[in-house]
């Protein structure tokens, strides 16, 4: 068993992380556990690498478009999981003895959007029959699905990274 103030930690950047905001993520995360302290050279460093991403269809609806006067029949997405998963493993540096690990750790997190070249998805009338584009006003989710995936991120790797810090406090 470690004690709090033998629990340095490193955290090298990870693998398959484009730009580096996961590996900020989890750095924050573990700063705010209060469990660990993040420095550049630490007693222990954490092998985080990302294994696996995937965006699957989870809702769909009929297609509004009408081509031609007449109402598609077929249906499109309007929902995606975001899924991620990570190996990871915590190393003591100087003897590169194994404390945990590795473990595969995996995240995800849902999103809906809309069809942005669709202007049926893109506008409502209102009471008096008065139409309004509603992309401009952003409705919660309300994004074409690039930004909706975008916007995402953000939740996707603060869920990998709590599960991280949670899985590495409970082994080590």
């Amino acid at each position: 068993m470690t004690s709090a103030g033998d629990r340095t930690v490193s955290v090298p950047y990870i693998t398959g992380d484009e730009d580096g905001s996961f590996t900020a993520e989890l750095i924050r995360q573990l700063c705010s556990s209060g469990q660990a302290e993040v420095v550049s050279q630490g007693r222990y460093r954490l092998n985080v690498a990302i294994v696996q991403e995937a965006s699957d269809a989870i809702g769909f609806r009929r297609d509004p478009q009408k081509i031609k006067g007449k109402i598609r029949r077929h249906l499109t997405e309007n929902e995606v999981r975001k899924s991620i998963s990570a190996d990871v493993s915590l190393v003591e540096g100087s003897s590169e003895r194994l404390v945990f690990g590795p473990v595969r750790v995996s995240a995800y997190v849902d999103c809906d959007y809309v069809d942005g070249d669709s202007i049926q998805d893109l506008q409502f009338k209102d009471s008096r029959k008065v139409e309004h584009v509603v992309l401009p006003f952003s409705l919660g989710q309300l994004e074409p699905s690039e930004a909706a995936e975008e916007a995402a991120r953000r939740p996707l790797y603060q869920n990998l990274s709590r599960k991280i810090v949670d899985v590495m406090m409970s082994e080590w």
